[in-house]
């Protein structure tokens, strides 16, 4: 039943032993409490503290990390240092991992944010939460997915503070910054008209994790090939017709986004998926959609309609 939410566990794959303690394997919890349907929904009270929070569900952002930021922290991270931290994340079932550099006006304007480097890293949402239809145990269900993916995070974290390297963590349902902006920033993907990101791995089938920190010389990316998705979505708008409440607008907020109305969207509060269901990028590979796009455009440049 776990690894069917995308629940593995994560301890067997990381290979030193000494690391697997500082792991600190939430593995065997996470299993007790999917085995219990109710682990969260009655005794989670929606907090939104400093802001940190996310604006919808009832889950509670906590900070777990083990170590304290160092008082003297590194800029420049070796590559073994860094290959490591990638095999940990693919070892914690973390899918992609991207390095984005938040702007400068981004961190005059959020006096929250500490670090303008981040380690951007995506965690896919398994079929079991994707199939299961709207309602409270849904919502626990990708509570759950936070809660794992929260604690990889801090993880990793923990494990660049021990190597003298600063971090903040930008959990996946806190709004301490705009995580799918940040993604899209860092190349992995684009931020579709549904609002979610889209990624040649896993669709719009992800949740967005960031670890903001001291380092500088991480390779930050500096053009995104996935641009083209937006063109896709234009003439797409599955989503929009998914929305059994009418939160997608068919009306744009922005030049590539349909206007979002936060409140009707049971994604917040039941574990609403089908605008994901339903998007041609969950359905079908990417490639394929990538050859279907560029043929199309072909077509209308040859009859001078675009």
């Amino acid at each position: 039943m776990v690894d069917e939410i995308n629940m593995d566990c994560c301890c067997e794959s990381i290979e030193e032993k000494d690391e697997k303690k500082d792991v600190n394997c939430f593995c065997e919890n996470i299993k007790e409490e999917n085995e219990s349907r109710d682990f969260c929904s009655e005794t989670i009270e929606k907090e939104e503290k400093n802001g940190f929070n996310c604006c919808c569900g009832d889950y509670e952002v906590t900070d777990d990390s083990k170590l304290e930021n160092p008082q003297n922290s590194k800029k420049y991270i070796d590559l073994k240092t860094l290959k490591k931290i990638k095999n940990m994340a693919e070892s914690l079932d973390m899918d992609i991992i991207g390095f984005g550099k938040i702007s400068k006006e981004e961190m005059k304007k959020n006096e929250k944010l500490i670090y303008p480097n981040a380690i951007v890293l995506t965690m896919k949402i398994g079929e079991k939460i994707i199939n299961e239809p709207p309602s409270e145990f849904a919502q626990d269900l990708n509570n759950l997915l936070y809660d794992k993916f929260g604690k990889s995070l801090y993880i990793i974290s923990d494990y660049l503070r021990k190597n003298d390297f600063a971090t903040q963590v930008a959990h996946p349902h806190q709004n301490l910054l705009d995580l799918s902006k940040l993604a899209e920033n860092s190349g992995i993907g684009i931020v579709g008209r549904s609002h979610l990101l889209i990624t040649p791995e896993s669709g719009p089938s992800q949740k967005i994790g960031a670890i903001l920190t001291s380092i500088e010389n991480l390779t930050f990316s500096k053009e995104n090939t996935h641009k083209w998705i937006n063109d896709y979505c234009k003439r797409c708008g599955k989503c929009i017709k998914a929305c059994p409440e009418d939160a997608l607008k068919k009306d744009y907020m922005d030049e590539n986004r349909a206007e979002f109305i936060e409140s009707k969207c049971l994604g917040c509060n039941q574990g609403c998926t089908y605008c994901i269901e339903e998007c041609p990028f969950y359905k079908d590979e990417y490639n394929y959609l990538k050859e279907k796009h560029d043929k199309l455009e072909s077509k209308l440049k040859e009859k001078g309609k675009i």
